[in-house]
């Protein structure tokens, strides 16, 4: 975790829990500080009980041996009551924030996150597919439909919501309503595997209009589909890419993140890298230098053919 909070680049979130931008953020806030502050009167009571008797009922010289005292009931009565009541107050508390939590908007926009190793996937209605940046409009619920493809992760964005599982063969739904533009870093928070540190997500929460304008181009084919006849398509066919990565118009590869649009993101390999010309020119040379098991294996490209895949891929916009 501290190297994840290290290699976190500069944006409008933070790990650290207690800066919330969505109410369902500031309720899980608002009841860390509740347990903290209980459990704070707790420890400090006892510590203090505790010093005030080792002061108090120390020992000393020629001082007769204190009568053993066993058993007070209204003082055990006490010690129990008080825990409980508090435990209680807090479940209740929390129990009724998962209830506000967990309601949906009627207006809310679905959208199905499905982890793999290790990436994110989310599919917008329309068939609209991202992978490791997901766009949302500011303001509007968003209802997430948690999956996995192969094992268990935990889809966490710590200012607009609390953790929750991708679990196979099981559907969660979790909710967040943004209220401020900007980008919030997140990650996977369970381990899943080799590269569970670097299976990182960015949620980019755009103004209701730049969001309408981002989805109806992502709806959208591809402004010119490059010449079959190029070397860098060639490489493509060759290489079977298209067997494991969907480009409309090109291939339908299902197991591997939807290209379609990727050079409008902002990073390559789930946040191993910023997206730029360089740096997709030496992931394709070797993406296992960065990202050792993943699926994506080192076709040994030449540099003038990673360059040459690289400049195909930054032209899917």
């Amino acid at each position: 975790m501290l190297a994840l909070l290290l290699a976190a680049p500069a944006s409008a979130a933070s790990f650290w829990p207690v800066t919330p931008q969505t109410p369902q953020a500031r309720s899980i806030t608002f009841l860390f500080w509740i347990v903290i502050a209980v459990s704070g009167v707790i420890l400090f009571g006892v510590l203090g009980a505790l010093v005030l008797f080792i002061i108090r009922y120390r020992a000393r010289p020629g001082a007769a041996e204190p009568r053993p005292i066993y058993g007070n009931m209204r003082l055990e009565l006490w010690w129990t009551a008080i825990p409980f009541v508090l435990l209680v107050g807090v479940y209740a508390f929390m129990v009724g924030e998962v209830r506000s939590e967990t309601t949906i908007a009627s207006n809310a926009l679905d959208i199905t996150v499905i982890g793999h190793q290790w990436w994110w996937e989310y599919r917008y209605p329309d068939n609209v597919v991202a992978a490791n940046e997901l766009h949302v409009p500011v303001g509007r619920q968003v209802r997430l439909t948690l999956q996995s493809a192969d094992v268990v992760h935990t889809f966490w964005v710590p200012d607009l919501a609390g953790k929750e599982q991708t679990i196979p063969g099981q559907n969660n739904i979790w909710t967040f309503t943004a209220e401020k533009a900007g980008d919030y870093d997140g990650a996977c928070s369970e381990y899943c595997g080799t590269q569970h540190g670097w299976m990182r997500l960015k949620v980019i929460a755009d103004q209701p209009a730049d969001f309408d304008r981002w989805l109806a181009a992502q709806r959208q084919p591809l402004a010119s589909l490059p010449s079959s006849d190029s070397d860098a398509v060639k490489l493509f066919n060759d290489n079977a890419c298209g067997g494991c990565h969907t480009v409309n118009g090109m291939s339908n590869g299902r197991v591997a993140p939807d290209l379609t649009h990727i050079g409008s993101r902002t990073t390559i390999g789930a946040g191993v890298l910023a997206n730029t010309p360089e740096n997709m020119t030496r992931w394709m040379a070797n993406p296992q230098e960065f990202k050792p098991g993943s699926l994506m294996p080192n076709f040994h490209f030449t540099q003038e053919q990673a360059r040459q895949m690289a400049a195909l891929l930054e032209d899917l916009k």
